[in-house]
């Protein structure tokens, strides 16, 4: 299978053109660039030059995959929109992939203990997801919580502690232990991980935005629209 995957839920603008094999995913084709913001103009462009390195087309693909948040309001709905145009148009299947998720994947099989995928939501909070690596249960979804809340949920849960994301070493000094350690402080998951995710994951319905929180903008409810 030949799949297209775009990350644009962070600050970055991630696109890789992989196909599964034998051994695991086999990236074709990838590109990344820190923007913060314009994805939506990016995009494009980066998706017709990682097809062209690939040397493929997009009646090629078999798979459209996309990071689904949290992250970024913008970037998360440029990136689903975009993902479900094209599986439209092409006939063929989209995937989420939840940001946290990708992030927490490379450590999914370190062994025992607890995975801390974290990024910094501003205003004292963090974008937070829990799993248990023995298991692969999900101790908490991703949701955006105070850093303290986060390090309470986290007191009782299995050591060590592996934190990753941009969070982590805010999360690292509200839990104070030794037993808590920095995996990684990357501000986005890794496109080849939203690739192995995507190639694995089963069939369902069409990527969703995973805000976690309410939009920073809201309407102002007592304000009247003026009439000419």
């Amino acid at each position: 299978m030949l799949l297209l995957a775009f990350d644009t839920a962070g600050p970055n603008c991630a696109v890789a053109v992989a196909r599964s094999g034998r051994t695991g995913p086999q990236i074709l084709a990838r590109a990344e660039e820190h923007i913060g913001r314009g994805h939506a103009e990016l995009l494009p462009t980066m998706v017709d030059a990682a097809l062209a390195s690939a040397k493929v087309g997009y009646a090629d693909l078999g798979r459209i995959a996309v990071t689904t948040g949290p992250g970024s309001f913008t970037g998360v709905r440029v990136g689903i929109a975009f993902a479900r145009g094209l599986a439209l148009a092409l006939g063929v299947p989209a995937i989420g992939v939840g940001s946290l998720d990708a992030l927490a994947f490379p450590l999914e099989r370190s062994g025992e203990g607890t995975i801390a995928a974290v990024l910094d939501a501003k205003r004292g909070e963090v974008y937070g997801l829990v799993r248990d690596i023995a298991s692969g249960a999900t101790r908490l979804e991703a949701v955006a919580l105070p850093i303290e809340d986060l390090a309470l949920r986290l007191s009782r849960a299995r050591r060590p502690i592996m934190l990753t994301g941009a969070g982590a070493r805010l999360l690292a000094e509200a839990l104070g232990e030794p037993q808590a350690a920095i995996a990684g402080e990357a501000t986005a998951p890794d496109i080849a991980d939203v690739v192995a995710l995507a190639l694995d994951a089963g069939e369902c319905g069409p990527p969703l935005p995973l805000y976690a929180r309410a939009a920073d903008a809201k309407p102002q409810l007592d304000k009247a629209v003026a009439r000419l």
